[in-house]
């Protein structure tokens, strides 16, 4: 059965929302993959975003997969090329969003941006 990623568009807008005020703190953990720990009593969840690997699927899609701390699967979600409804669409949007958001995060691309500004200054 396969599981419908409209189910966890709450919990994809509070991720996308919490990444966005930087209270979900992202890491790369391999290479084009971040991730973030959410640590709780008595669970802690993971959340990865990362390019997708599925059988058949593209290279740019991006899938986002919540485990708990046994490594155990709760949920993935992917994004849609071509999505059949508005509601499919905002669902894609917000996982690339939360991907952006990861990558920008994780490579501390702000700072690198402003350090190499200040580079070619003194050139």
């Amino acid at each position: 059965m396969k599981s419908d990623p409209l189910e966890y568009k709450p919990i994809l807008r509070k991720l996308l929302e919490k990444t966005r005020q930087r209270k979900v703190e992202w890491a790369q953990a391999y290479s084009g993959g971040f991730q973030c720990v959410l640590h709780g009593a008595p669970e802690t969840f993971y959340f990865t975003i990362s390019h997708g690997d599925r059988s058949g699927s593209r290279a740019d899609v991006l899938i986002l997969r919540m485990s708990d701390q046994s490594d155990t699967t709760i949920f993935d979600v992917s994004t849609n090329d071509l999505p059949t409804s508005p509601e499919e669409e905002e669902v894609s949007q917000m996982i690339e969003e939360i991907y952006d958001l990861a990558r920008r995060q994780a490579l501390k691309i702000e700072l690198k941006l402003e350090q190499v500004s200040a580079l070619l200054d003194q050139v």
